[in-house]
């Protein structure tokens, strides 16, 4: 009799030490989820630093702001049309980030909307990249499915015959 008493209390520690062994396992894979999703978000954020960062430092790059912002205004040397193009990429390279971040868990919809509003508001703010922008859109098929680059699909609905808007000059 004692020995199936102590036989059943260990089972029971048994159990109970797998159960909390379970527990904290969920725990741990909790806290990692959360550590990568703060690693992505810091990784996003200083891709857009280190983009204020060379316009704060490097005055070739800070002369490009004004043909962004308004660019019909402007000549636009074949260096900086590759400039430009470089943002673009920069900025889409980014934004993709963000929506692969999202399709595997680690960002919130939430956050993505975030980052497909900051998209919608940077072809505001820059126009002078809709050229650069259209061009990378169109040439990567697999964006058009995704939601952070809806501000992309718009533009392109709203600016087939504008593209013309960069007269390019001589270096």
């Amino acid at each position: 009799m004692k020995n199936r008493h102590l036989r059943e209390t260990v089972e029971i520690i048994g159990v109970i030490s797998i159960v909390a062994s379970l527990l904290l396992v969920a725990w741990e894979v909790r806290q990692a989820n959360r550590i990568a999703a703060a690693q992505i978000e810091m990784q996003l954020a200083h891709g857009f630093n280190e983009m204020n960062m060379s316009r704060a430092t490097t005055p070739d790059f800070a002369r490009l702001f004004p043909k962004l912002n308004s660019p019909g205004n402007h000549l636009v040397t074949a260096t900086e049309e590759s400039q430009l193009q470089g943002l673009a990429w920069h900025f889409a390279g980014l934004y993709y980030s963000a929506q692969i971040a999202h399709d595997n868990g680690l960002l919130d919809p939430q956050r993505l909307d975030m980052y497909r509003l900051d998209l919608a508001k940077t072809l505001d703010r820059f126009p002078g990249l809709h050229a650069s922008f259209l061009q990378i859109y169109s040439s990567f098929p697999e964006m058009r499915s995704m939601p952070v680059f809806q501000p992309l699909s718009d533009l392109e609905a709203q600016s087939a015959p504008q593209d013309a808007d960069r007269v390019p000059a001589a270096d």
